[in-house]
Formats: structure tokens, C-alpha cells, sequence
């Protein structure tokens, strides 16, 4: 017989919501906080610039590359 958890019965359903809502409850579930973005300084901001500069340099060989095609 194999085994209940790995292999449930399709013609089941499964009913999580006293389960579900009780764990939201318990964990001070409900309106969430506001998020604000967090803004970008330093070095990742250089890193970011770096990545924009990288694939733009990527953007033109992978052009030339296809423009003059293998001989």
C-alpha cells in the first residue's frame, strides 16, 4: 500500500480553510505594512551601471556577430 502523504486519493478534497485561517490568525495575519522602495546607493549602484554597460556591449557583438555571419 503505498504511502497516504505522498500519494493522496484523487476523489478527495481537501479542505485547508479552518486550518489556514486559524494559522493566520495566530501568526497576526491581515492588512499587511506598506512597502516602500529602498533606494539604490553605493557600490550597488555602480554594480547596476556596470551590468547596463555589460549587456550593451553584449547587445553589439552579438549584432556585429550576426551581421557578418560565419565564412
Amino acid at each position: 500500500m503505498p504511502n497516504k502523504d505522498f500519494y493522496p486519493n484523487p476523489k478527495e478534497t481537501l479542505d485547508a480553510s479552518d486550518g489556514f485561517a486559524s494559522f493566520l490568525q495566530a501568526e497576526g495575519g491581515g492588512e499587511l505594512a506598506p512597502l516602500s522602495r529602498a533606494p539604490v546607493q553605493g557600490a550597488v549602484k555602480i554594480a547596476f551601471w556596470g551590468l547596463r554597460l555589460y549587456i550593451v556591449a553584449m547587445l553589439i557583438l552579438v549584432t556585429i556577430g550576426f551581421t557578418r555571419g560565419m565564412h
